[in-house]
């Protein structure tokens, strides 16, 4: 059985944890591909799946996209690096849940199991103002993935917010991107990954938003779980 996976960086495994190597390591009797890519939000998600080859001939598809939609609006900085990169942040909700709907129809075309995870974080405050925000683009994914019954929702983050429920939280969120390049540049092992994550007081991820061997856990264990479901009729 083959399984695609489209994402952005907290897919592509860079920086943090890969689930995806994880659960490619558990998974010996499925062949996985990596589709994700750093930076990507819903809109330069949707345009790039035009261009992967033999997308249908995939047995199940896991959907993973959207925190670069509000992450890309941290800093000035951030702005001009994706509006560089092309990959332009939905211009509010109304966009967002456009491009989210097409990428979905282009999907479904497919004939593939499509399997819908949403944002997680970004900080691990869950109160703050940008996860405020990231709810509210949570909350559109939950409506749109309610009007396609063949559509399976997969919600981690509800996993995440009651894990840290109890738990001391740090308020750490790269606003500089110099943090964010030297993880990359730093981190060359899950372990290394774990440390930098503590040592910022972090629980599940290694910066607010990119996760860490815990993050990794919760998705894997959701994957895997999902992944023994039959197709919906």
């Amino acid at each position: 059985m083959k399984i695609a996976f489209l994402g952005d960086s907290i897919t592509e495994g860079v920086p943090g944890v890969s689930y995806v190597n994880i659960l490619q390591e558990n998974l010996t009797n499925y062949e996985l591909v990596n589709f994700g890519k750093g930076g990507d939000t819903i809109s330069s998600l949707k345009k790039r799946i035009l261009k992967i080859p033999n997308l249908d001939h995939f047995d199940i598809v896991f959907l993973f996209i959207g925190v670069n939609d509000v992450f890309g609006k941290l800093t000035l900085v951030y702005r001009i690096v994706k509006t560089l990169m092309r990959q332009r942040w939905a211009k509010g909700i109304g966009d967002f849940k456009k491009h989210y709907i097409d990428t979905l129809e282009f999907l479904l075309k497919q004939g593939s199991r499509i399997i819908v995870i949403p944002q997680l974080l970004i900080g691990e405050d869950i109160n703050n103002k940008w996860n405020t925000l990231l709810t509210q683009y949570v909350t559109s994914i939950e409506t749109i993935v309610g009007a396609y019954p063949s559509i399976e929702y997969l919600d981690i983050r509800k996993d995440y917010i009651a894990y840290l429920a109890d738990k001391e939280i740090s308020s750490f969120i790269p606003y500089n991107i110099s943090d964010l390049l030297k993880d990359v540049k730093e981190l060359h092992s899950d372990k290394d990954v774990d440390e930098r994550s503590k040592a910022r007081g972090l629980h599940l991820t290694l910066d607010g938003v990119h996760i860490n061997s815990k993050g990794a856990e919760f998705l894997v264990k959701g994957i895997t779980k999902t992944l023994k479901k039959e197709i919906p009729q």
